[in-house]
């Protein structure tokens, strides 16, 4: 009975694997092919570092503690997220956030150490 079922599946995965590979990578949704573009800041920079501005989103860093940081974005299009690097080689990363009227809270932490880059990070 195993070797039956081992078979079944064995084939049904060659068909689907057939399939897929007539249909060729130009079926793929565009969605699918789209990579992220990212800004990033440091608290070193000597510009407007707190500001972070894309024709698809406007991010304001409010607060800068050291080992955390809080501020808003407001997201026009697309989908969002930080990844905030810590001094001590760890980060964190922020769930997607998408467009929408009202700003959205964001922050990053690192607990026991500083943070050293936020990373803004969108797709359509």
């Amino acid at each position: 009975m195993r070797g039956c079922i081992a078979r079944k599946i064995a084939t049904f995965g060659l068909a689907a694997t057939a399939t897929l590979g007539a249909l060729g990578t130009t079926t793929l949704p565009a969605a699918a092919a789209t990579t992220a573009r990212t800004k990033s800041v440091t608290p070193e920079a000597t510009t407007a570092w707190n500001t972070i501005t894309s024709e698809a989103y406007h991010c304001v860093i409010t607060g800068n503690y050291d080992w955390r940081w809080e501020g808003y974005c407001n997201v026009y299009s697309g989908r969002l997220r930080t990844i905030t690097y810590c001094a001590d080689g760890s980060h964190s990363t922020g769930l997607w956030i998408g467009a929408r009227p009202e700003a959205w809270a964001v922050w990053g932490k690192c607990p026991g150490s500083t943070w050293t880059r936020i990373v803004f990070q969108w797709h359509s």
